[in-house]
């Protein structure tokens, strides 16, 4: 809405802009807006009504003939109102453009549909090029890019696209299980010798999308009663830090890949000094080793917790099942973060890789998104499409009670609700006197 007064819209000149990147009051992003500024202004002085945003950084004087600015303090005020109107639409963020089936169309082809379509928000095709972080290409179509939010707007109006969404980061979500759901130990048994030789999950490749795995554990070691792994695996074992495939992947751990490329639009290179994380798919939470052998970890006798505690035979609720890891979670502000892009990914290799199974105990805080706006809920929905069963975790979050995240009607969310067994402790007070409760502690 126009103000009704005209103002004299004075364009910095690059001298002025120069004195201005020193002005004290500037904080070093307003300084730095101004320098790249500087680059491209043009020499230009016009006259207007100030009713529509300005195409420069400007400073508005009445139109009475006085000076824009005579060595003072600038109107700091205008210009932050500025900046956060030009900075809301101008700043880079990654984003999922999802476009649904992929219509049959080769894996090369369906990347080379995304190029164009991208480069319809840029000014030249190798700038497209560099911003694209992912084509998806082999359950679904889809790409993910690094844009601004009119280049989003621009290509969510697209004939062709279904919806565009920001990747957001997820969160990871945290044993007599098995026993409790009725899939114990002895109850397939023929002979007593045979109990560590399960079938359950036989030639059943489950994908694992976490944090990644510890390939040293007894849990994923090459057991020889294993056969070959299965001709229907088109995977792969990617190698990296702290990471060889050579003897990392073996008939438990058949296949291996790590994602990084949206968590590092969104939070900047990876930190691996000291072993703060690794750029491979090598756990460096521990989240995904515990999740990977909760589900498929082979059967280890004589396992314990710290100083002999809980000792019993370890195994998941499908030991013969083959593993594959990817990894999409990072260890970030002490827990693991999980870029949407990267999720995609992730579903898209798995689905060509040839898993029956995908598990993600991650998802998004509170409060739900709408359908096909998470990378889980489209991930999920192809795979359902091709066969492939997806189970999620229910989360750990409120706000209310029996609130789950992942809820998508063509997944399987899992949520802990009760248990078959106590955990006492021994309380001994002062005087001698001990009572035995239950512990909170599972």
């Amino acid at each position: 809405m126009s103000t009704g007064l005209r103002f004299e819209i004075s364009i910095m000149l690059p001298n002025r802009l120069q004195e201005l990147e020193r002005f004290p009051g500037f904080s070093s992003g307003e300084q730095q807006l101004f320098r790249a500024w500087s680059e491209s202004l043009q020499l230009l002085k016009i006259r207007g009504v100030a009713e529509h945003p300005f195409p420069a950084p400007c400073f508005l004087t009445p139109a009475s003939g006085a000076e824009w600015w005579s060595g003072g303090s600038p109107n700091r005020v205008l210009l932050l109102i500025f900046f956060k109107h030009f900075a809301s639409s101008h700043r880079l963020k990654v984003h999922i453009v999802y476009l649904g089936h992929n219509n049959g169309l080769t894996p090369s082809l369906t990347t080379q549909f995304h190029l164009q379509l991208l480069s319809r928000v840029f000014a030249e095709p190798e700038e497209a090029r560099q911003a694209i972080l992912y084509s998806y290409s082999y359950g679904f179509s889809g790409f993910s890019a690094v844009l601004n939010s009119t280049q989003a707007t621009t290509l969510s109006e697209t004939e062709e696209v279904i919806s565009v969404f920001r990747s957001r980061m997820l969160q990871l979500h945290t044993t007599r299980s098995w026993d409790f759901m009725g899939l114990s130990l002895h109850s397939q048994m023929e002979q007593p010798s045979s109990q560590m030789h399960l079938k359950y999950g036989d030639d059943v490749i489950v994908g694992i999308l976490d944090t990644g795995v510890w390939p040293e554990s007894e849990s994923f070691r090459d057991d020889p009663h294993l056969g070959p792994v299965p001709s229907s695996w088109r995977g792969t074992c990617v190698g990296g830090q702290q990471f060889d495939p050579a003897t990392a992947c073996n008939r438990k751990l058949i296949g291996a890949r790590y994602y990084l490329a949206g968590f590092e639009a969104e939070t900047g290179l990876l930190n691996t000094s000291g072993g703060a994380e690794y750029r491979s798919a090598r756990d460096r939470v521990g989240h995904g080793t515990h999740t990977a052998s909760t589900a498929v970890g082979a059967v280890s006798p004589n396992a314990s917790y710290f100083g002999g505690l809980g000792r019993g035979a370890a195994r998941g609720g499908a030991p013969r099942a083959r593993l594959a890891v990817y990894k999409v979670c990072w260890f970030k502000d002490l827990t693991g973060r999980c870029n949407d892009a990267d999720i995609l990914a992730a579903f898209d290799d798995a689905l060509h890789d040839g898993v029956h199974v995908i598990s993600a105990s991650l998802g998004s805080p509170p409060p739900l998104s709408p359908l096909f706006a998470t990378s889980t809920e489209v991930g999920s929905f192809h795979a359902m499409q091709l066969g492939v069963s997806t189970v999620f975790s229910a989360g750990n979050d409120g706000p209310d009670a029996a609130m789950v995240q992942n809820v998508s009607p063509w997944g399987v969310t899992v949520a802990a609700s009760t248990i078959d067994r106590r955990f006492p402790t021994v309380i001994a007070l002062g005087n001698n006197a001990s009572f035995v409760v239950s512990s909170w502690s599972y």
